[in-house]
């Protein structure tokens, strides 16, 4: 089954999976093709039939999402925004700014104005690197939809060339910190109407539950500890919650179709766990519906047959597991991580380091064997090239073979003078010097002996001698 997912960038990639195989196994190629290890943070998003953006439930089969039909389209999209500084790679803080982008430009993230200048200078320094021309005024006009006024374009202009040097991860990075200091970053809408029929915007965030007019104004705000419960039946969702003075309140909202309401009874769940959760419970994990022929082969067969199972949630992972288990996966690969990016392990830095002190070591003795090997040759008796030289021709002077060999020559073999006597000289040895070379090596890495140590052994050499 051929897929095509779009990024937040709107760079289309190309997957190829079997049609009977889970989301998470689309979602693990793109990732894998991105080189982003933090695929938690991610998921995927298609469009449903009445036009409302639902999240793919990435532990069920493909087929029980999405029509399967030949090419899937979805979309790419950030599920879960954590702060920048646990991000460990700048692949994955890259797609995040991309998000955040849009979000900008939809309106539901909003900047003052000093914020708005050093966020379009950083996105102008990370995207197209130190000032030139009309850079700065191209992200204004990208996030807002209309050139900045000559006093803003002035200030941002300033505050871009105070950027220069600045690499694109830590324009990218600096980018993150600011926008994550927006009350509404990381969280995530829903269209819906009250019981009156007023139209909502339902945000669902780190903290609780955002209720917003459409334009994005604030009505009410509910933390996550006065929330009693979330439950979903059809296209309603009902949302119990304490009020200060002890009373329960049921909160109604309704939704265009049943799958965009279970998506706002997904996210609650889904985000709380992933924000505020040690672990996944299992309750959560395993909680899954059947179709009406899994209901029925559960009652005639088996209660733990899988057929027609259907996953409820397809959170697997808190944000504290995703980001102990990156940290794991990275340093196995052989990188460590700082709040801004990746870098060499030192542990894994120093092996390299030491491997290539051994190349270095492996050729200098190569070397040095080869000298020692002609200075062996040459100390050989060049007649029988078995004994060492041990003789000069007098009065020539010339010492070319042993003392058996010269003995029987008249003549010196390198001048031809006549020889009137071999003189039996005495030179180092090859066996002598191989010994000096290795008592060298083995002495160089004992430490010499000092002190009460070193006289005793001077005492006793003396009274040897």
């Amino acid at each position: 089954m051929l897929c095509h997912i779009t990024r937040p960038d709107s760079v289309v990639l190309e997957v190829e999976v079997d049609p009977k195989a889970n989301g998470e196994d689309i979602l693990n190629k793109i990732c894998q093709k991105m080189g982003i290890i933090e695929v938690d943070y991610f998921g995927l998003q298609f469009t449903g039939t009445k036009g409302e953006s639902l999240w793919m439930n990435l532990r069920n089969r493909i087929c029980q999402e999405v029509d399967c039909v030949s090419p899937c389209r979805l979309r790419l999209r950030v599920k879960f925004f954590v702060e920048p500084h646990l991000i460990l790679q700048e692949q994955t803080r890259h797609l995040f700014l991309l998000h955040v982008k849009e979000e900008l430009i939809k309106g539901s993230l909003r900047l003052d104005a000093e914020q708005a200048i050093e966020l379009c200078a950083l996105l102008a320094q990370a995207e197209f690197g130190d000032y030139k021309q009309n850079t700065a005024k191209y992200c204004y006009s990208q996030i807002y939809g209309q050139d900045p006024s000559h006093d803003i374009f002035n200030i941002i202009f300033l505050k871009h060339k105070s950027l220069e040097g600045v690499s694109q991860a830590s324009a990218e990075y600096q980018a993150l910190q600011l926008v994550s200091s927006l009350t509404y970053y990381g969280v995530e809408w829903h269209s819906a109407r009250d019981s009156e029929g007023q139209e909502l915007l339902i945000g669902v965030g780190q903290e609780g539950l955002f209720v917003c007019k459409s334009d994005f104004t604030s009505i009410e705000r509910l933390m996550y500890p006065v929330i009693q419960m979330a439950t979903q039946s059809g296209r309603n969702v009902y949302v119990t919650i304490t009020k200060d003075n002890g009373d329960s309140v049921v909160l109604l909202f309704k939704f265009i179709s049943p799958s965009a309401a279970n998506g706002l009874y997904r996210a609650i769940t889904e985000i709380h766990a992933f924000y505020r959760c040690d672990t996944v419970m299992s309750t959560v994990k395993m909680q899954y519906s059947r179709d009406f022929k899994g209901h029925l082969a559960s009652l005639f067969l088996n209660e733990s047959i899988d057929l027609g199972k259907r996953y409820i949630f397809d959170i697997q992972r808190t944000s504290k597991e995703v980001y102990d288990r990156t940290r794991r996966a990275l340093f196995n690969a052989g990188v460590s991580v700082n709040g801004r990016g990746i870098s060499r392990s030192p542990l894994r830095q120093t092996k390299v380091d030491r491997e290539e002190r051994m190349c270095v070591d492996c050729r200098e003795t190569h070397v040095l064997k080869e000298k020692l090997q002609r200075l062996q040759e040459a100390l050989t008796c060049a007649l029988c090239c078995e004994q060492e030289i041990s003789a000069a021709f007098c009065p020539c002077g010339h010492m070319f073979c042993c003392y058996n060999c010269a003995s029987q020559l008249q003549c010196c073999p390198v001048c031809r003078a006549e020889v009137d006597r071999v003189q039996h000289v005495y030179l180092p040895t090859c066996a002598s010097l191989l010994g000096l070379a290795e008592a060298k090596t083995t002495t160089s890495s004992v430490p010499k002996r000092t002190g009460i140590s070193e006289d005793c052994a001077n005492k006793e050499n003396a009274c040897q001698m």
